[in-house]
């Protein structure tokens, strides 16, 4: 009936009041002990009922803190305790309330702190995994499940060798779990043709570690490592030739060819030929840094196709004439106008057709045409030459990369290079097909100028 605490009050209080009045009842006459004792059992019954009452309302009210913190715990999270009219309650209700209201905001806190981090691991370009005491997958984000080429809830459960299968991983995820040893280490997953460099931290929980792996794609970079070492070795292969030949050809003159006047001039055009060669070298690397960096202004203007292959075409007519080749047009009338810039977009189909015209044997024959293909202007340079290998082919649009073929036919090396920035600062795409001894047909896309606001 009684709450604990309204015993610790009443009780000593009613042993006190029975105490004084049965004190006074032994010495007062006997006419007045009954009206003594009457009193005392007012006194009494008044003190039973008033702690009564108290701890009815005390009760009552721990039965509402009660069902508040069950509907809190439930996630109602505005749940809160009405104000109290009774004296000395609405303290109490008032710190409950706002402690309720300080837990939500706290909770609110957390849960938008966990959606931002679980957005942030789901977004970035490194691969996440959480991997458990007993070596099996807790969590992983989007990149680290594309990375191996699985689905992130086919790897929840799974254990981390299962999923990576990449045996000097699994051996650096056991050590990391089982010595608590941090590392660093490059792999190469070979199935996916992929290389990345994984950090593996351990994570204490309680008595039992955890792993965290971080994985970055280091595909890319290594492709430009790679590019540049043979960017390097072509373009002193490049520079070599015509340096060596200047070389040999001034020690010549300074031999005695200078005494001899035919053979000197015909020394002197080797060096003009040689130097011309290096400045075109030069020349062609200035341009290809300056398309690159964006410092050759691109003049964009609705432009008529035939604007554009019609005098790259004619300025090499007379070459392929030359070389024995058919060179033909072939350009629909009903093609809308294109968005570039003339003189740039010129460039790009003349070092396609002269291309062409280098690794095309006499008597073959040059085709460019065009087509309205997926809201674009398709343009076409096709050859019956000597083809491109597989080996070959993705690497073409490289600065300086020539296949062993082409080696023979002269040339930098950089004019596909240009022709692909170009093609790419006009917003359009280029690319290659080809059969090796059947020929090969290079694409490249513009926009139309109808289409662009």
């Amino acid at each position: 009936m009684f709450t604990p605490v309204v015993w610790r009050y009443v009780l000593p209080f009613i042993a006190v009041v029975l105490i004084m009045m049965a004190g006074i009842a032994a010495v007062a006459p006997s006419h007045l002990r009954l009206a003594v004792a009457l009193v005392t059992l007012i006194q009494v019954l008044c003190i039973v009922t008033m702690a009564i009452l108290i701890s009815r309302q005390h009760v009552y009210l721990m039965q509402r803190v009660a069902r508040v913190m069950q509907r809190l715990a439930g996630g109602d999270g505005e749940a809160r305790l009405l104000p109290e009219r009774h004296s000395g309650v609405e303290q109490y209700v008032d710190a409950f309330n706002k402690a309720a209201e300080h837990l939500q905001h706290q909770l609110q806190v957390a849960a938008q702190q966990c959606v931002d981090r679980a957005a942030v691991l789901e977004h970035i370009s490194e691969g996440v995994i959480l991997v458990n005491e007993e070596g099996c997958i807790e969590f992983l984000n989007r990149a680290a499940a594309h990375m191996f080429d699985t689905e992130i809830t086919d790897a929840l459960g799974k254990t981390f060798a299962q999923v990576v299968r990449d045996h000097t991983l699994i051996e650096h995820e056991r050590s990391c779990r089982g010595r608590a040893t941090e590392s660093t280490l490059g792999v190469e997953i070979d199935q996916r043709g992929i290389a990345l460099r994984a950090s593996l931290i351990p994570l204490q929980r309680k008595e039992r570690i955890h792993c965290l792996v971080v994985l970055q794609d280091v595909t890319h970079l290594r492709h430009l490592q790679t590019v540049r070492r043979d960017f390097i070795s072509n373009v002193s292969h490049e520079l070599r030739t015509p340096l060596a030949s200047l070389k040999a050809l001034v020690d010549t003159l300074r031999d005695g060819a200078l005494d001899d006047p035919p053979a000197a001039r015909r020394f002197l055009d080797r060096i003009e030929a040689e130097v011309d060669t290096m400045t075109q070298i030069v020349e062609e690397l200035l341009e290809l840094s300056r398309t690159e960096s964006g410092r050759v202004p691109i003049r964009l203007a609705p432009t008529k196709l035939a604007d554009i292959v019609l005098p790259a075409v004619e300025r090499l007519r007379a070459q392929a004439e030359r070389a024995g080749l058919e060179l033909t047009v072939h350009l629909p009338d009903d093609l809308p106008a294109v968005l570039a810039d003339a003189e740039r977009a010129r460039q790009v189909v003349g070092n396609l057709v002269h291309n062409a015209i280098k690794f095309t044997p006499k008597g073959g024959k040059i085709t460019l045409w065009a087509e309205w293909h997926d809201n674009e202007v398709l343009l076409a340079v096709q050859d019956t030459g000597v083809g491109i290998s597989n080996e070959d082919l993705p690497r073409i649009f490289e600065r300086f990369y020539k296949a062993d073929r082409a080696r023979s036919g002269g040339g930098t090396g950089l004019g596909l290079a240009i022709a692909r920035h170009i093609v790419q600062s006009h917003g359009g795409r280029i690319w290659a097909e080809s059969v090796e001894g059947s020929g090969s047909t290079f694409f490249f896309t513009l926009l139309p100028a109808e289409n662009i606001a």
